[in-house]
């Protein structure tokens, strides 16, 4: 492997390699992590790491790689993920990794192979340097699959039992430590009926009207009570109604109506407990109506005196919050905290002529190869 000469001819081999969620339309057929895993395997190998590519998925593999010392006294982890969302209606190029106006652009060029070259780019930098030969700290690199549609890398490797002391999940935050973002429940709310013609409507039993019940109790009920519950970091849990769709035929009563709802939950709401609950209250109002959940992805709320977690924030620029969801929350626990951190604006995420500076690019290299050595000298002091 030849490798890049720097950070920006890094990020601009992992921009033109397509690793596009296959989840929903994703505006290309080159979908999948293999790729990517496969060049970032063969970039840590050569800094000298011990390296797995498990696959969780055919085609779909998380990269595992360690760097570990003889005596180590800590375990901090980089975690990016390895995939995209769609390139469906960009306006650039997406994979062309094209440098002008002092932006590298593509698809990925910030979230998150733009923060991930960046770590890497620090990890070679220090892996090649006198100061790995001192080393307390096992320095592991996590390339998750899958983020961007139900974070199944990240659920892999929490049910493998992975631990460590601080997992960063590398994500756009201009260096700021998100330690809290909401939750993403996604569900679908349905209603029944009963059809028939539709010249004689008294004789069946429209489920969109049953459904417009379900909607006022929505907008009048229960949105106003989670505005009630405020997390003091995040604010309240929110809900939206994102799509509506009933009935077959402008002649004939509905018998079935659908809407999928997104709600985004602040720390302290469980899943499934939202999902009955809801349900239950729904029923007091429209009895023929059934509420399945879709997914769930947690909350993150790690606290910001845990040790490492302080280290970091002193380091960078101090703590933060954010309104999306990442791989941090399944990765999240007693056994191994977890934030997001990493270089560029979330503002240029999956947007038709994504981008991230150079500038940004670099100060983010510098940042996490200085990090190393904060936290190599935390390590030796405690």
């Amino acid at each position: 492997m030849v490798g890049p000469s720097d950070v920006v001819e890094l990020l601009r081999d992992l921009v033109s390699i397509p690793s596009v969620n296959p989840e929903g339309v994703p505006g290309t057929d080159r979908t999948g992590e293999q790729d990517m895993a496969d060049y970032v395997a063969d970039f840590l190998r050569h800094c000298g790491a011990e390296v797995q590519v498990r696959h969780i998925a055919i085609g779909r593999p998380n990269v595992i790689a360690h760097f570990t010392p003889e005596n180590s006294a800590a375990h901090l982890a980089f975690a990016p993920h390895l995939d995209t969302v769609s390139v469906a209606g960009m306006t650039v190029p997406p994979f062309d990794a094209a440098v002008r106006d002092n932006r590298v652009y593509g698809r990925g060029s910030t979230d998150t192979k733009g923060p991930m070259a960046a770590a890497l780019w620090a990890l070679r930098d220090w892996a090649h340097s006198p100061a790995r030969k001192d080393s307390r700290i096992t320095w592991s690199f996590l390339g998750l699959m899958g983020e961007e549609a139900t974070n199944e890398g990240a659920l892999a490797m929490a049910e493998s039992g992975f631990s460590c002391d601080l997992a960063m999940v590398l994500e756009p935050t201009e260096l700021g430590v998100v330690t809290a973002h909401k939750g993403a429940l996604w569900l679908e709310i349905s209603t029944g009926g009963v059809a028939c013609h539709g010249s004689t409507p008294d004789k069946g039993k429209s489920a969109i009207y049953a459904m417009g019940r379900v909607l006022e109790h929505l907008q009048s009920r229960t949105i106003p009570a989670l505005a009630r519950e405020a997390h003091p970091a995040l604010g309240p849990s929110t809900l939206n109604v994102g799509t509506i769709s009933g009935g077959s035929k402008i002649n004939i009563v509905p018998d079935a109506c659908r809407i999928e709802v997104d709600c985004r939950v602040v720390p302290g709401v469980e899943g499934e407990k939202f999902r009955a609950d809801l349900e239950a209250e729904l029923r007091a109002v429209v009895p023929e109506t059934d509420v399945r959940l879709k997914r769930y992805s947690p909350p993150l709320d790690t606290d910001t005196k845990l040790p490492w977690v302080e280290r970091l924030g002193a380091e960078a620029r101090g703590f933060t919050t954010a309104p999306w969801f990442s791989d941090a929350s399944y990765l999240s626990g007693p056994r191994c905290p977890a934030v997001c951190i990493g270089p560029g604006s979330i503002a240029q995420a999956h947007t038709k002529d994504e981008f991230i500076s150079l500038r940004d690019l670099e100060e983010g290299a510098q940042f996490f190869r200085r990090w190393i050595d904060a936290a190599e000298t935390f390590a030796h002091e405690r």
